[in-house]
C-alpha cells in the first residue's frame, strides 16, 4: 500500500546555556545555603540540556527533551529563573527565519522545548507512515496517531501558555496552524487503519470527509499566514493535493454505499463529483512533486518515495472512481434507469471525529516516572511554599478541632445519657437479684467506695505511727506542766508581796524604807508577763475544748473502724445492712407482672429480658465510643503525616491554592464518614436504650427492687459520708493536737527560765529587805542611846 508524504518541522536550533554557576550563585545568595549541597542537580541539568540539544527524532530523542523540559517545569517552582533569579542566556533559533533571539526568561527556554518536543513526535509519527523501508501495519499507524495527536497537543499547550513570544515560529498563529496539521495528519492514519481493516464504505467515506474538512481548514490557515510567517510555500500544494485527495475519497466510498443501498443515481451522481476532485488532485500533485523538493531544508527527512506513493494513491483512487462511474452509468441506463441529480443538490456528507489532542502525561502514563526520573533541588522549598503548608497545616487543624469537638459533644451526650439512667450501675441491681443471694448483695454494699478505702487506710497508717489517744495524752500533759508551771511563778510573786507588805507596814516611819518600791510596783513585769502566758495558756485550753469536741462528735464514733482501716470499714457497713430485706420482689399480686399478650414478638419478656437487651446495646454504645476514639486517632495520625509540600511545588498557579486544599482535605473523608456514622448510629441507641429503660423501670418487679436499693444506697451513701467526714475531722484533730503540742512545748521552754528569773527576783528583794531591816534596827539603837544620853546630860545639869 502507497502511502501519502506528512508535513514535518525540523528542530530548533539552540546555542549552549550555563546552567551550573548561575544555579550555585542563586542558590548561596537567596536559600543561603552551600552551592556544593547541590553541585551534584546543578551538573545533571547541564548534561540534560546538553542532551537535549543533540536529541534525535525518535524515541529516545522525544524522551530526553520530555526529561528535560519536565525538570524545567519542577524547576520553575523551586527556583526563580531571570533577571531577578537565576541570570542565565537561553539563544535560539526561528525555525523558519533563521533569526538567532536570546532572553534571561524561563518561559522562552520552555516554549522552544516543547516546540522542539511537538517537533519529535511529529517527525516519529512521520516516519512510521513515510518510512518505506518496512510493510504499514495497524501498530506502526497506532503509534503514528498517537505522536500526531500529542504534537498537536503540544503545540496547542504553545499557543494557550506562551503569549507574546519573540520568534515567529512561537506565535499563535505559526503553532495554531501547526496544530491542526498534527491533527489532519492524525486523522489520516485512522483512515489508512479504516482500509487496511477493510471497514465498511460509510466508515470510510465519513473518516475521509473529516480529513478533507481537516486539510480545507488547514489550507485557509496556511495561506493566510504563509507569506507573513515565513512558511514554506510548498506546503500549500501539499494540504491542498490532500484536501482534494479525501475530498474525492470521501465521495468515492459514499458512493459504492449508495450504490449497496440501491440508489443508483446518487451514486452516479457522487462517482461524478468523486472524478472531478480526483482530478483538481492529479493536477495538483504534479505540481507538488516538482516544486515541494526545492525547500530541502524543511524537508530533509521526507522520504522521495512518499512523494511518488502520493502519485500513486491519487492515479489508483482516480482509476478505480472511472471504473466504477462507468460500470454505475452502464447498469443504470440498462437496467435501473434512476435518474441522476445534479451534483450541486447532492446532501453534505457525514464527517467522524476521531483525531483529538492527546496530553503527553498521558501518552507517557506510568512510565512518566521511569522517563523524567528524580526531580532535582528537592530540598530547595520556596517561602511561598512554607506559607502554603502553613495554611494548609491550619486547615487541618481546624478540621481535627472540629471533628474532635465532634467526638467530645457524642461522648458527652452519651456520657449524659448514662448519667442520667445511672448506667451500668442501676442494671446491676437487678442483675444481683437475679444472680447472686442476700448475702452477697449485703457483702456488696459492704465495700466501701475507693475514697473511703484510701481515708481508712490512711487513718490507719496514721494510727501505728502515732495514736491520737497517745497525742491528746501528751498535750494534756505539757498543759498541766506549763499550768504548774505559772501557778509556781505566781506563789513566788505571792510570797514576796506579803513579806515586803509585812515590812513596809513596821518600818514605815523609817527613812531607810522611803526608797524600798512595794512588790505590787516592783513585780509589775513579772505580773504582767504570768498573766500573759496564762492568757495564751486559756485560749489554748479552749481551742483544746473545741478540737476534743470536733473529736468526741465526729472521730470517736467511727475511730476504732478507721484503726482497722478498710477491713474494719467493711466490717461496719456490713453490720449495717445483715438485717435489709433484698427480696427479689417474687410475692408481687398476679395482676402486678407483665402480661405476655400485650407484649411485641421483638420486645423482651420480664426482667431478665430487659436486663439483657439493655446490656446489649449498653455494650455496643462502649464499642461506639471505643471506634470513635479509635478513628479520631487515625485521623490525628493520618493528618500529622500529612505533607502536601510536593504538591505545593507542583501547583502552577496560586489562585488554585484553597482548590488545592480542598482536594487534599477529601482524602480524610473516609475518617469524618466513619466518625458521622458512629453518631448517627450512637443517637439511635441511645434512643433505644431510653426506651427499654423506660419499660424496664416500668415492671412493678424492678420498681420494688429499685426502691429497695435507693434505700440502701441512700444509708450506704449516708454512712460514707459520715466516715469521709470523720477521717477528715481525724486529720483536723491530729493538726490542731501537733500544733497545740509545739504550742505547750514552746510555752514551758520560755516558762522554766522565767520562773527563774521570778525566783532571782523574789531572793534579791528578800535580801534588800533584810539590809534594811538591819540598818533600821542599828540606827534606831544609835537614836535611843544619844536621846538616853541627852537626858542624862538634862539630869546632871539640874
Amino acid at each position: 500500500m502507497s502511502r501519502p508524504p506528512c508535513i514535518e518541522i525540523p528542530f530548533k536550533k539552540s546555542a549552549e546555556t550555563e546552567w551550573v554557576r548561575p544555579l550555585r550563585q542563586y542558590i548561596a545568595r537567596v536559600h543561603q545555603e552551600d552551592p556544593d549541597e547541590y553541585n551534584s542537580d546543578c551538573q545533571i541539568l547541564q548534561r540534560m540540556r546538553q542532551d537535549m540539544r543533540g536529541a534525535k527524532a525518535d524515541e529516545t530523542g522525544r524522551d530526553i527533551i520530555f526529561r528535560y523540559y519536565s525538570h524545567l517545569e519542577a524547576l520553575e517552582r523551586r527556583i526563580r529563573v531571570g533577571e531577578h533569579g537565576v541570570k542565565t542566556v537561553f539563544q535560539w533559533t526561528d525555525t523558519f527565519t533563521g533569526e538567532n533571539i536570546q532572553q534571561h526568561s524561563l518561559a522562552f527556554e520552555k516554549a522552544n522545548v516543547v516546540f522542539n518536543l511537538a517537533v519529535a513526535f511529529a517527525m516519529q509519527g512521520a516516519k512510521l507512515i513515510t518510512d518505506t523501508s518496512s510493510d504499514v501495519d495497524l501498530e506502526a499507524i497506532r503509534s503514528a496517531f498517537a505522536c500526531f495527536r500529542v504534537a498537536a497537543d503540544r503545540f496547542h499547550f504553545i499557543s494557550k501558555n506562551f503569549m507574546h513570544p519573540p520568534s515567529m515560529d512561537l506565535q499563535q498563529e505559526t503553532v495554531s496552524a501547526l496544530d491542526k496539521v498534527m491533527l489532519a495528519q492524525a486523522q489520516e492514519c485512522t483512515l489508512i487503519r479504516a482500509q487496511l481493516e477493510k471497514k465498511k464504505d460509510v466508515t470510510v467515506s465519513k473518516l475521509a470527509q473529516q480529513a478533507a474538512l481537516m486539510y480545507s481548514g488547514v489550507f485557509d490557515n496556511v495561506k493566510s499566514i504563509a507569506d507573513s510567517h515565513h512558511l514554506p510555500r510548498g506546503w500549500l500544494l501539499l494540504i491542498e493535493t490532500k484536501m482534494r485527495y479525501y475530498q474525492a475519497m470521501a465521495q468515492y466510498y459514499e458512493a459504492r454505499a449508495d450504490n449497496s443501498k440501491d440508489r443508483y443515481g446518487i451514486a452516479i451522481a457522487r462517482f461524478s463529483l468523486a472524478e472531478q476532485h480526483a482530478r483538481e488532485a492529479t493536477k495538483l500533485v504534479g505540481q507538488f512533486a516538482e516544486t515541494f523538493f526545492s525547500t530541502t531544508n524543511l524537508t530533509e527527512d521526507l522520504y522521495p518515495e512518499s512523494v511518488q506513493g502520493l502519485q500513486d494513491l491519487i492515479a489508483s483512487l482516480t482509476a478505480s472512481i472511472g471504473e466504477e462511474l462507468s460500470r454505475a452509468n452502464h447498469d443504470n441506463d440498462i437496467i435501473y434507469n434512476d435518474p441522476v441529480p445534479n451534483t450541486s443538490t447532492l446532501p453534505a456528507l457525514e464527517a467522524a471525529v476521531v483525531a483529538l489532542h492527546f496530553d503527553i502525561n498521558d501518552f507517557y502514563g506510568a512510565e512518566r516516572s521511569n522517563v523524567v526520573g528524580g526531580e532535582l533541588f528537592t530540598r530547595l522549598i520556596p517561602m511561598a511554599i512554607h506559607e502554603g503548608s502553613s495554611i494548609y497545616s491550619e486547615e487541618k487543624a481546624k478540621m481535627l478541632r472540629a471533628e474532635e469537638d465532634k467526638a467530645n459533644l457524642a461522648d458527652g451526650e452519651l456520657q449524659d445519657a448514662l448519667s442520667f439512667m445511672k448506667l451500668p450501675e442501676s442494671l446491676r441491681r437487678f442483675d444481683r437479684h437475679q444472680r447472686a443471694g442476700t448475702d452477697s448483695i449485703v457483702a456488696e454494699l459492704g465495700e466501701a467506695s475507693r475514697a473511703v478505702r484510701d481515708a481508712a487506710h490512711e487513718v490507719q497508717s496514721t494510727e501505728r505511727a502515732h495514736s491520737l489517744t497517745d497525742m491528746r495524752a501528751t498535750v494534756e500533759a505539757q498543759r498541766v506542766r506549763a499550768s504548774d508551771e505559772l501557778n509556781q511563778v505566781r506563789r513566788l510573786l505571792d510570797e514576796e508581796q506579803r513579806a515586803s507588805e509585812s515590812v513596809l507596814s513596821e518600818y514605815a516611819s523609817e527613812p531607810l524604807f522611803a526608797g524600798y518600791q512595794p512588790s505590787s510596783r516592783a513585780a509589775a513585769f513579772y505580773r504582767e508577763q504570768v498573766a500573759e502566758n496564762q492568757k495564751k495558756l486559756d485560749d489554748a485550753a479552749g481551742l483544746d475544748n473545741s478540737i476534743l469536741s470536733d473529736y468526741q462528735t465526729v472521730v470517736a464514733p467511727w475511730l476504732a473502724a478507721l484503726q482497722n482501716g478498710p477491713d474494719g470499714i467493711a466490717s461496719v457497713l456490713i453490720e449495717h445492712f445483715k438485717d435489709a430485706d433484698f427480696g427479689d420482689g417474687s410475692g408481687l399480686q398476679p395482676g402486678d407482672s407483665e402480661n405476655l399478650v400485650d407484649i411485641g414478638q421483638d420486645q423482651p419478656v420480664g426482667l431478665s429480658g430487659y436486663v439483657q437487651a439493655i446490656q446489649e446495646i449498653y455494650d455496643q454504645l462502649l464499642d461506639l465510643k471505643r471506634v470513635r476514639r479509635s478513628t479520631l486517632n487515625e485521623l490525628k495520625a493520618f493528618a500529622r503525616d500529612d505533607d502536601i509540600s510536593d504538591a505545593l511545588v507542583k501547583m502552577s498557579d496560586a489562585k488554585g491554592l484553597q482548590a488545592l486544599f480542598e482536594r487534599e482535605l477529601r482524602k480524610y473523608d473516609n475518617h469524618i464518614q466513619r466518625l458521622q456514622t458512629a453518631a448517627s448510629r450512637q443517637g439511635a441507641l441511645v434512643k433505644h436504650i431510653s426506651e427499654e429503660f423506660r419499660r424496664l423501670l416500668e415492671l412493678p418487679q424492678a420498681r420494688a427492687i429499685n426502691q429497695k436499693w435507693d434505700a440502701a444506697e441512700s444509708k450506704k451513701a449516708t454512712l460514707e459520708s459520715q466516715i469521709l467526714e470523720a477521717a477528715q475531722v481525724y486529720s483536723h484533730v491530729r493538726d490542731g493536737l501537733d500544733k497545740a503540742n509545739r504550742f505547750y512545748s514552746m510555752m514551758l521552754e520560755s516558762l522554766e527560765p522565767f520562773r527563774g528569773q521570778v525566783n532571782e527576783f523574789a531572793v534579791s528583794r528578800a535580801g534588800l529587805r533584810e539590809q534594811l531591816i538591819k540598818q533600821a534596827v542599828h540606827e534606831s539603837a544609835s537614836r535611843n542611846q544619844a536621846m538616853l544620853q541627852e537626858r542624862l546630860s538634862q539630869y546632871s545639869a539640874s
